[in-house]
């Protein structure tokens, strides 16, 4: 294990963006989670106006976007962009790329979500 003298000087960690993304995951999973707590009987207008309320397109859209931003600076692009020009001469780091990519495919899969959510929002 590394210590941290060891890291040269503005490289980011891969741990702390594998957080990142995990924190970002972690609150999508909740997210659709919650409303599973409280089942619906036949006629419980009240948890049904909840679930109609919580997964509505808008607020499900606001919460895609805020983490894709969150995702976006403190994890992509701190893995993307070099701590300095000569590091791009450094040998790759298979961890490293492994969590860039993972976020890209956050990046991506959300995006999607996102444009899928506002096309049946606006009825498209």
């Amino acid at each position: 294990m590394k210590s941290a003298s060891e890291f040269p000087v503005g490289q980011v960690s891969t741990g702390r963006s594998l957080g990142v993304l995990t924190l970002a995951l972690a609150t999508i999973w909740l997210w659709f989670q919650i409303p599973g707590w409280y089942a619906p009987r036949p006629h419980d207008a009240v948890v049904l106006r909840m679930q109609a309320y919580w997964f509505q397109p808008a607020l499900l859209i606001l919460l895609l976007m805020a983490l894709n931003v969150l995702v976006l600076f403190q994890a992509t692009l701190p893995l993307a962009l070099p701590s300095s020009p000569g590091s791009l001469l450094d040998a790759p780091q298979w961890p490293r790329t492994l969590v860039f990519w993972a976020c890209v495919m956050f990046q991506v899969g959300s995006c999607a979500a996102l444009v899928s959510l506002m096309a049946s929002w606006l009825q498209l």
